[in-house]
């Protein structure tokens, strides 16, 4: 435990990384606290970052790019592009203002590149993001351009107060010769806003795992070649209450880089093998997370009404609803397939394990890391 911001300044975001090199390892906690922009990297105390007063120490502070609040930091293994260096250890980072950020963790968080996306005004922001990074969920199987398996895109998301899912391809982002002041994205699609008087910004985005569209379903979309295609489940949470299920299907280009569609893409449009919408939330949709990094099968959502829903990927159905939280309910996280953590409770972290029955719960508990 350690005092990562000045007292009385919440942590907006937060997020753990192991840079492991094969022969050390290197704990690194991001922090992000208030409306400054600025983002604390910490060492953390362990046998092989010499810091042996088991206290967290401060390496660097990303500063000079966002100037208003953080709203994501996610961590990202890369390759490098060259054997002699292997992969390289990357911050994301988003911010309210409209810009986004790729940061080295493996050089004291030196800035790569950084983006301006969205115009900032009164009625829109950057809300949320998240990003694909198949190096570190160890999937990164696809289809080349003679449908034989190869690599699949690392990608970044971003949703915004009008309701837009903002996409882009990582490996293009850097091969920018300069920071330019907006790159074209590869996807750009509204997910939420129906005039229904509740709010059109997107509150809640997460990736998941190869989407489940048979090639032959893809023949519908204009242009894009089935046989040559692969596709990404999206999930993105709604100020209305509402929860999308997308998959966003990618394509190579010779002549634009690599193109990207959703689906569905109209309202009466409907997925073969996974639902679309999911309702349940009275208020905005806080956090998504599916049970297991290798399972999307089924995927969890908790919203500002104190409620938490696991959900059928495939049938919509809601298998399992939590309520009784003294509040809003803005962090929740999977470990493993039978303990869910969440806030909500004031001052106190929930542990829910769901691997054990009631009858030995009542007898005690103990938490065994």
């Amino acid at each position: 435990q350690f005092q990562a911001s000045p007292i009385g300044e919440p942590i907006n975001s937060l997020v753990f990384h192991d840079i492991d090199d094969g022969d050390s390892s290197n704990e690194i906690l991001c922090t992000a606290v208030g409306d400054s922009g600025e983002i604390q990297i910490w060492a953390l105390p362990s046998s092989s970052s010499g810091i042996s007063d088991n206290k967290a120490s401060r390496i660097a502070t990303a500063t000079g790019v966002h100037s208003d609040k953080i709203i994501s930091l996610k961590t990202m293994v890369l390759p490098s592009g060259d054997a002699k260096y292997g992969e390289k250890h990357v911050l994301f980072s988003a911010s309210k203002d409209g810009t986004f950020a790729l940061w080295d963790l493996s050089n004291n968080g030196g800035l790569i590149v950084s983006y301006h996306c969205v115009d900032v005004n009164d009625d829109n922001t950057l809300t949320c993001a998240d990003v694909s990074n198949p190096t570190m969920s160890g999937c990164r199987f696809g289809f080349d351009s003679n449908n034989v398996v190869s690599k699949t895109k690392d990608m970044v998301f971003l949703g915004t107060s009008e309701g837009y899912v903002i996409g882009y391809i990582v490996k293009e982002l850097l091969q920018q010769t300069a920071t330019v002041g907006r790159p074209v994205p590869n996807i750009r699609f509204r997910a939420h806003g129906t005039n229904n008087g509740k709010g059109d910004a997107i509150t809640a985005i997460t990736c998941g795992n190869d989407g489940t569209i048979p090639m032959s379903a893809a023949q519908g979309v204009e242009g894009m070649r089935p046989q040559r295609m692969s596709s990404l489940i999206l999930l993105t949470g709604g100020e209305d209450g509402s929860v999308k299920q997308w998959e966003i299907l990618s394509q190579e280009s010779l002549s634009f880089g690599t193109r990207m569609e959703h689906w569905p893409r109209l309202s009466t449009q409907r997925m073969q093998r996974r639902c679309h919408l999911f309702p349940g939330h009275n208020g905005p949709v806080t956090t998504l997370a599916h049970q297991s990094a290798y399972d999307s099968s089924k995927f969890l959502s908790c919203g500002r009404d104190g409620s938490i829903f696991l959900w059928s990927a495939a049938s919509g159905d809601e298998l399992f609803g939590m309520d009784g939280f003294s509040e809003n309910i803005s962090s929740l996280a999977c470990i493993g397939r039978d303990l869910l953590v969440t806030n909500g409770m004031g001052q106190y972290v929930c542990v829910n394990d769901f691997g054990i029955d009631e009858d030995a719960a009542s007898e005690g508990y103990d938490l065994e890391w």
